[in-house]
């Protein structure tokens, strides 16, 4: 089908809704016509029979009439009657039928209603003009058809204007696309159809960003693989250097804090390779105590100087299917929070009988307002409506949790208690993953 043909949404709009007022004008005209027809004809049929009621009472009283009766004018002349012998024809043939009953006749432009009864004195013939009837019918049928056309007008007109405020934000949002694009709006290109427009326009749009997110995955995985190799070099010659070093000199505790700065961003690097990347290849069976201790040795210093200790009461068999590098930046900015927010403290971690790792500090808490707000956790930062010390940092490392756990199809939760022997705050990582045994 090509797409240039087809019709506007606004010309769509305008014949549906004109359409509809046509057809509901037609019923309602035919309706009306028909009931004013039928309401002439009883009219028409109330005085032929009140006139012919008369004559029967006159004529079975008995009285003295002629044998031809002269024409009997009523209605302003518009009803004749005869009474006749049996054996005489109709006063007029072409107009009456030779048994009794009633006819309508059109003749010369003019509508007749016409009667015949057997009474004494022979055949009663009635006949009524009802052209004037008639008339007021076909008057009152152009009456209609005129309203009808005027209010098919004024349909019409309405139904534009609705088209255009029907259509208008469409457009609008069209326009406003194709100007973030960078292109002009295609009006011609889909013959005015402004539905195919904004379609045509969220797929410039999506493929646009398709083609984004294309470019940063790639980027990141070369300056991932860029970055490795001087990493592992500086690395080796961190070790290197430390084998010569006397053991307890501030030169071995400074190439030892190199060694584990090195470490943190090669793990940063892999983090950001597993956002960017949903491969089945990357999962594998991971020891959960083991990946706890891995997001530990990089925080350890920083863990020592605000004195946060860890209790690591994961069992040591305990194994999960997953991306061991998604799990490692999860756990790494959780330690981190409960460093910088929880310490002086002591960090518990522990699993529950649903499988689910608990991460408990025993340290102040959170207020419910704040707590709130760290909750949201909105496009990967909380509402940091508080700018003071003690409450920087909280949203960005959580947020990167939270998308991390997203990605994955995990849940991540948090609870906090301010003050009182059981403050603490308390995150619930549900991993939603296969158990998996642990090599020995």
């Amino acid at each position: 089908m090509n797409r240039n043909r087809s019709s506007s949404l606004a010309r769509r709009v305008i014949w549906a809704v004109t359409g509809t007022a046509a057809v509901f004008l037609l019923v309602i005209s035919l309706l009306a016509y028909e009931t004013f027809a039928r309401m002439e004809d009883d009219l028409v049929d109330e005085v032929l029979s009140s006139q012919i009621a008369a004559l029967r009472s006159d004529l079975q009283a008995g009285l003295a009439v002629p044998v031809a009766l002269p024409p009997r004018w009523s209605e302003g002349g518009r009803l004749q009657s005869w009474v006749l012998p049996t054996d005489q024809p109709p006063p007029l043939p072409d107009m009456f039928a030779s048994r009794p009953g009633s006819r309508e006749i059109e003749l010369a432009g003019q509508t007749w209603h016409t009667w015949v009864e057997a009474v004494p004195q022979g055949l009663l013939y009635v006949r009524y003009d009802a052209t004037e009837h008639e008339d007021r019918v076909r008057f009152f049928g152009w009456i209609l058809a005129a309203g009808a056309v005027l209010a098919l007008i004024c349909a019409w007109l309405l139904a534009r204007r609705l088209a255009r405020r029907v259509v208008a934000p469409i457009r609008a949002v069209s326009d406003r696309l194709s100007a973030w694009e960078g292109v002009a709006s295609h009006h011609e290109a889909f013959g005015g159809d402004e539905a195919l427009q904004l379609i045509e326009a969220f797929n410039r749009i999506q493929d646009r960003i398709d083609r984004s997110v294309a470019f940063e995955r790639q980027f990141a995985a070369n300056l991932g693989h860029e970055l490795r190799t001087p990493l592992a070099a500086l690395r080796t010659d961190c070790e290197m250097a430390l084998l010569d070093a006397v053991p307890g000199t501030p030169l071995a505790a400074r190439l030892t804090r190199m060694m584990v700065q090195v470490d943190a961003a090669a793990s940063s690097l892999a983090g950001a390779a597993a956002l960017n990347s949903a491969d089945p290849a990357r999962l594998r069976c991971v020891g959960l105590a083991h990946a706890l201790e891995q997001a530990w040795f990089a925080l350890e210093p920083m863990a020592d100087a605000r004195v946060l200790v860890l209790n690591n009461r994961i069992p040591p068999d305990a194994g999960r299917w997953l991306d061991p590098d998604a799990l490692l930046i999860v756990l790494r900015n959780l330690v981190r929070n409960a460093i910088e927010h929880a310490a002086p403290a002591t960090l518990q971690v522990s699993l529950d009988e649903a499988g689910i790792l608990i991460l408990h500090d025993d340290g102040p808490g959170m207020p419910p307002e704040r707590l709130a707000r760290v909750r949201e956790w909105r496009s990967g930062r909380t509402d940091l409506s508080v700018a003071d010390a003690p409450e920087t940092g909280h949203g960005l490392g959580l947020g990167i949790a939270r998308r991390v756990c997203e990605l994955r199809g995990w849940q991540l939760d948090v609870d906090s208690v301010q003050g009182g022997p059981g403050s603490g705050t308390t995150f619930r990582l549900d991993l939603c993953s296969v158990d998996c045994q642990l090599d020995s």
